[in-house]
């Protein structure tokens, strides 16, 4: 007698092992969506709790208008952040396409309310 699977053996543990990945793919899937999304907004408000501590020690509200060293500014980029030590000098990435954010990426600065609201990659 002959030791070994028969075709029809074969087939069912194929079979099992379709119907399992058919139901793992779809979720790990979902779990790897909500880790970038998660991780973008943590990286978005890193940048922006960046530009509201270079803010604090830079910027001015005088006669209706934000003032940096004299110049109205009503925006800053992450280049500034990283060269002014409030943002770690290293390339940052948008995690749902995996492309680097440019340097020249602005984080938006209005005064509303008798505050400073900073907005990552809004329009300025």
């Amino acid at each position: 007698m002959k030791k070994g699977f028969t075709l029809i053996e074969l087939l069912a543990v194929i079979i099992i092992l379709g119907l399992v990945l058919l139901i793992v793919v779809p979720n790990v899937t979902k779990i790897l969506n909500r880790t970038q999304t998660r991780l973008n907004t943590e990286q978005k408000a890193a940048v922006e709790n960046a530009a509201r501590q270079w803010g604090v020690s830079n910027l001015i509200y005088a006669d209706g208008k934000i003032t940096y060293n004299g110049e109205e500014k009503n925006y800053v980029t992450i280049d500034e952040l990283q060269t002014s030590g409030f943002l770690e000098d290293k390339e940052i990435q948008d995690m749902t396409d995996r492309e680097k954010l440019e340097g020249d990426t602005k984080v938006c600065i209005t005064y509303k309310n008798n505050q400073f609201i900073y907005e990552f990659d809004g329009e300025c």
